[in-house]
């Protein structure tokens, strides 16, 4: 199966934050057979191990999605979400959406009150999630809730993937599909690690990167990186000093990420994990970036706090428009990003 292939469905597979079931199950496909367990905790982190050993590596990418979940139905049958994640409102009006409930799949639409009859103070302002609803063509609250839906019912954006010029694709939950998709292929080239490689699909990290939190701690391995994508800016209304990642330039190694304000709840990356990423891509002769990122930061910031500390990093791939449901990657850069994991593993985990 092709990288493209790979990413397809693991793009449309629906898993918002708490409910990565299907996802799960893409994945569990695709790694049949190529590692010597795979098992899931409590919390539903899915988790590939492969080689053996006193030292360990966990590479983590998270499987869930931005969503939203069914908060209340009115009499008419229109229901009113709340947001799993950072969801921006100004995206979000108009989207198809896929109502998971107990009965199956229903599919709906964001709406909101037309332009015709907003006053003209409204017409000014950004329509907030608050006042928009889902439309699911039912008449009554009876209606809606024969249909299987109900309160806390999980909501995901429909999207299929698809392909832009060059070697580009666009589609939903690149955040962090992407990164799993990498996993994915890390663990069916290498053959023998010459350690324990823990390979996790982390849940919840865009509701508090609770996923991570928990399988580092019950892991605690050696060294940990994070496997996720990151803001690529370049495209007009945005200048280079405040996002200067590009497409096609290869994967991105982070220095430091966290608040926009003091990076502060976020992650300095060991600098022995960050030179040993660098090191793999120099020596592999592949195009890397650096990157100091404000206003966000991923799994290696859990996983480098777990018992008495991990040493962790970061490994990125450039996306546009993250958090937009309408996410655009270069598939070089994730071939790339899975050669250069590839080659970090073979040199075998720094000296800490």
């Amino acid at each position: 199966m092709s990288m493209k292939e790979l990413l397809k469905n693991l793009s449309e597979a629906c898993g918002a934050s708490g409910f990565e079931y299907s996802v799960q199950n893409v994945i569990k496909k695709e790694l049949e057979g190529h590692v010597s367990s795979l098992t899931s905790d409590s919390m539903g982190n899915l988790i590939a191990v492969k080689g053996e050993g006193d030292l360990s590596l966990m590479v983590a990418a998270h499987m869930d999605e931005l969503g939203l979940i069914v908060k209340h139905i009115d009499d008419k049958g229109f229901i009113r979400f709340a947001k799993l994640g950072g969801v921006p409102d100004h995206v979000l009006l108009g989207k198809r959406v896929r109502i998971h409930t107990s009965k199956g799949m229903v599919e709906g639409v964001i709406g909101c009150k037309a332009i015709h009859v907003m006053k003209e103070d409204e017409r000014k302002q950004l329509v907030t999630y608050d006042k928009m609803f889902i439309d699911i063509g039912a008449h009554s609250l009876n209606e809606a809730q024969a249909l299987g839906v109900k309160v806390g019912d999980p909501i995901t954006i429909y999207m299929d993937m698809f392909e832009l010029g060059g070697d580009l694709v666009c589609g939903k939950a690149f955040d962090d599909r992407a990164g799993c998709a990498v996993l994915i292929e890390l663990l069916r080239r290498i053959e023998d690690p010459p350690f324990k490689l823990y390979g996790v699909f982390t849940v919840q990290e865009e509701v508090g990167l609770k996923g991570a939190t928990v399988s580092a701690f019950a892991l605690n391995p050696t060294v940990g990186v994070a496997v996720d994508t990151t803001i690529a800016a370049d495209h007009p209304g945005a200048q280079d000093h405040e996002a200067p990642v590009k497409l096609g330039k290869g994967p991105v190694i982070l220095v430091a990420d966290g608040r926009r304000d003091s990076l502060s709840g976020g992650l300095i990356a060991n600098a022995k994990v960050r030179e040993w990423l660098v090191n793999a891509a120099e020596r592999a002769s592949i195009p890397y970036q650096l990157e100091v990122l404000e206003g966000g930061t991923t799994d290696a910031t859990a996983i480098h706090l777990s018992q008495r500390g991990i040493p962790a990093g970061v490994l990125s791939i450039p996306s546009r428009y993250t958090h937009s449901f309408s996410e655009v990657v270069s598939l070089n850069d994730l071939e790339n990003c899975v050669k250069l994991l590839v080659e970090a593993v073979k040199i075998g985990l720094p000296s800490l």
